[in-house]
């Protein structure tokens, strides 16, 4: 479903959530899930959605080991997630839907307008390092055609989630969202490329990730996979020192590395790489990167998390409480 459907309500769980998603969670009468594990992140801890009278929950799963493992389900059913809509929507057939849009379906769409008017002045702040949020506002501006978005583990995660919009109704976002793996992006790309050869592939990885996977440059180069790989270059295992400061009173331990120059990395691998540390040279980048017919690697001096806390909505919590304490 396209992001600017009127139906696309956003992201809900822990990381990179929409306000109006969660409420649209805690409000609803009844809520099917499809191919969803309601694991860890998306339920933000299994506290989401909260136990209430009248809730009914439905779960659609492939594996009979994964329906109502987290949640007490009013109804569970076992299989492929395509062929079940597609049974459910025979169902439907004849049924009389409601002709007027609710209230609280309105109200939902103000929120959810308001919150995105409100990102406009974010997405659009200049600082050097660049916030990883500019970042993704500027790869939006490139999304209109077919595209697989991937991203890894670490700082991508809640920027993308919150801010990337894939307007095509053939584009896709993958992302290792719950276990959390880094070095996923890069070989993953390798993948996308042979499954969508018709989609124009991004791939996003921090520089921890990028220290696990780097040799997989080496494939996407001797292949010339068409990829733009969008490097968040903040000389930390970013995600780890955000804990550190959230949870150990910033006793930072064997987070923090030299950045060194990841271009000559991806140019020793025969692709052609820029370095990038202002919004000019990021739009720049960035047109060069989609209009290339081979891999472009993206070097981007960002923002670390621990300096300005990401959308992820237990981190939040846990900085309002530090700030009142």
């Amino acid at each position: 479903m396209p992001d600017d459907h009127p139906l696309a309500i956003g992201v809900i769980g822990d990381n990179g959530f929409h306000p109006h998603a969660h409420r649209t969670i805690e409000e609803a009468d009844t809520l099917l899930y499809i191919g969803c594990k309601m694991g860890s992140v998306s339920t933000i801890s299994w506290s989401m959605p909260s136990k209430k009278e009248n809730l009914k929950i439905l779960q659609i799963d492939l594996d009979p080991e994964m329906v109502g493992n987290n949640f007490q389900n009013t109804l569970s059913i076992v299989g492929d997630a395509k062929l079940v809509v597609e049974d459910l929507v025979i169902l439907l057939k004849g049924k009389t839907a409601q002709k007027e849009v609710s209230d609280w379906v309105n109200d939902l769409n103000q929120q959810r307008q308001t919150f995105w008017d409100d990102a406009r002045k974010e997405l659009q702040v200049d600082t050097s390092p660049l916030k990883p949020r500019r970042v993704i506002a500027e790869l939006n501006r490139h999304l209109d055609e077919s595209a697989v978005v991937i991203a890894d583990a670490g700082t991508p995660t809640p920027y993308i989630t919150r801010y990337l919009k894939l307007v095509n109704r053939d584009s896709r976002f993958i992302i290792p969202r719950a276990y959390g793996g880094l070095g996923y992006a890069i070989p993953a790309v390798v993948g996308a490329h042979f499954a969508r050869p018709d989609a124009k592939l991004v791939g996003l990885f921090g520089d921890g990730s990028l220290g696990m996977a780097a040799g997989e440059l080496e494939t996407i180069s001797r292949l010339n996979i068409p990829v733009v790989l969008i490097h968040f270059n903040n000389s930390t295992f970013g995600w780890i020192k955000a804990l550190q400061k959230l949870h150990c009173s910033k006793n930072y331990f064997s987070v923090d590395f030299n950045a060194n120059d990841p271009v000559k990395v991806a140019q020793g691998f025969g692709m052609k790489a820029l370095s990038i540390e202002t919004t000019k040279e990021l739009e720049d980048g960035l047109d060069i990167a989609f209009r290339s017919e081979k891999p472009v690697f993206l070097d981007i001096k960002t923002e670390p998390e621990s300096d300005d806390i990401p959308p992820v909505y237990s981190w939040m919590k846990t900085q309002e409480k530090n700030d009142n304490q």
